[in-house]
């Protein structure tokens, strides 16, 4: 290859790892892609599929300094403006039109691109990045475009406000992380660190989305009653809690309307023989049709029934309780932020005051235990002390990488309760959502807690090295890391 294209060598790397990955998956010779990929195995498939975002990533690292050129060389103005010269009003319009992508997509290339390029002084002297890591993380081809923007945005958004040396290491940790957590996780560490950089300004934002509720009902010429709404935390959370409460049960309710996953002959008679047939198989007319946003609906209507007259509410609805986390410390000082379980927005401390003097709230002490967390065989049922415990431990499915939050889970004994013998105590105790609760005892892997850290083991199919990988824990309880930094990604890395 000639020396002007050097700049391409990860970019050719990259394209011959998708090469040799292709090739490697399928049984014959390639013909087409639609073949190739049927032909693929599981394996090769991911494999294809992961060399492929590589190469995407490698581009799109490209694209950022082809983008910040072409917005410094606008700034110039005259003939050095190439998107004015070309007939479009700024680098973004030129690059969606070359693209024919949306011109959201084209400047976020644009915003990167100037947030990772080197830059010049006044003196000709040429100056690092102004986001160093995040440069790197580009150039390494870890970062997409879309977790690079939302680290961006995070770290110009709090500048101001924030000391530079936390500030950095936020970024360190941020690139760090994302392509672990993806996009989705890296929105929820930036509201965790957001309010640790800057508990100032924990009050405000959350003023500021409390003045941004609003419920509209009206009547739409079908006869339907429409409903268009936004709550802030405090008040959305025990909406959102409480529909999914129902909701969960109904599907809990129409899964085990079959023989499920660990069911027994004696669960099979406990049913209710209305939803069997005459053979005794699950009547087909009692299985669930409705979409999850049709049950979202009627959960709802459920819960204006019940204010509305009814004097006992749903099983499921009574035992589900908003939890707002707070330390001792900054609930008595008056110092700080807490959270609530389900939602990622941090509250204040003033406003975790006023949640618990409100029914069906529970303030949750980090350091307080009033009730006995070990029942060994007494009972078979995690109580919901236990579950606050479990939930503190593990912060919501414990599976790695997993974001579903509390409300998704449920409390599992890692030693089963008849095959084993399990004892319904905390350290035999799991938070898992459904998915990996099957993928657990489907897939065989072992699970063990350690110092209040679970590890889960893969079977030897899936890892022959059987190498444990720790399982999620709350973020909440790095409170006691040196800096405020330190105190996320202690809980994220471990």
């Amino acid at each position: 290859m000639p020396d002007a294209t050097a700049a391409l060598t990860e970019l050719r790397s990259a394209c011959a790892e998708v090469d040799h990955d292709w090739a490697d998956s399928l049984p014959g010779e390639s013909i087409e892609a639609e073949h190739d990929v049927r032909a693929m195995s599981g394996d090769g498939l991911v494999r294809v599929t992961e060399s492929l975002a590589e190469l995407e990533r490698r581009v799109q690292a490209l694209q950022t300094k082809c983008a910040a050129e072409l917005a410094r060389r606008a700034r110039m103005g005259g003939d050095d403006d190439v998107a004015r010269r070309h007939g479009y009003a700024s680098p973004a319009r030129l690059i969606a039109s070359v693209t024919g992508g949306r011109f959201s997509d084209a400047a976020k290339l644009v915003a990167v691109g100037e947030a990772t390029a080197v830059r010049a002084s006044f003196t000709g002297e040429v100056l690092p990045a102004r986001h160093p890591h995040l440069a790197a993380g580009l150039e390494s081809g870890s970062l997409c475009v879309d977790a690079a923007e939302t680290i961006r945005r995070f770290l110009d958004g709090i500048a101001f406000r924030a000391d530079r040396t936390e500030l950095g290491e936020a970024e360190r940790f941020l690139v760090e992380r994302a392509p672990l957590v993806g996009v989705d996780g890296l929105t929820r560490l930036v509201k965790q660190l957001q309010a640790r950089l800057d508990p100032d300004g924990v009050k405000p934002r959350e003023d500021e989305l409390r003045s941004q509720r609003g419920l509209r009902i009206w009547e739409d010429r079908a006869g339907m009653i429409q409903l268009q709404g936004a709550f802030d935390p405090a008040n959305g959370a025990p909406i959102k809690l409480a529909v999914e409460a129902l909701v969960s049960a109904e599907l809990h309710r129409a899964r085990d309307a079959k023989r499920g996953f660990g069911a027994s002959a004696d669960d099979e008679h406990a049913r209710t023989d209305a939803e069997h047939d005459a053979s005794g198989e699950p009547d087909a007319i009692f299985g669930e049709q409705r979409t999850i946003a049709q049950m979202n609906a009627d959960a709802l209507a459920d819960i204006a029934r019940l204010s509305l007259g009814a004097k006992q509410a749903p099983a499921a609805l009574r035992q589900a309780t908003v939890v707002a986390r707070i330390d001792a410390e900054s609930l008595v000082g008056g110092q700080g932020h807490a959270t609530i379980d389900g939602i990622d927005q941090p509250i204040s401390v003033a406003t975790v005051r006023e949640l618990a003097m409100s029914a069906g709230i529970s303030p949750l002490l980090l350091d307080h235990r009033s009730e006995p967390l070990e029942l060994g065989r007494a009972a078979r049922l995690f109580t919901a002390a236990q579950k606050l415990a479990l939930v503190e431990r593990d912060g919501g499915c414990a599976w790695p990488a997993c974001n579903r939050p509390p409300s998704h889970t449920q409390a599992h004994h890692i030693r089963w309760w008849k095959r084993h013998r399990g004892r319904t105590d905390i350290g035999n105790g799991i938070m898992l959502c459904s998915h990996h609760h099957h993928r657990v005892h489907d897939d065989g892997w072992v699970i063990t807690v350690r110092d209040a850290q679970t590890w889960f083991t893969p079977p030897v199919h899936l890892d022959p090295q059987q190498r444990p990988r720790p399982g999620n824990r709350r973020l909440w309880s790095a409170r006691t890391a040196t800096s405020a930094v330190a105190a996320v990604a202690q809980e994220a890395a471990a």
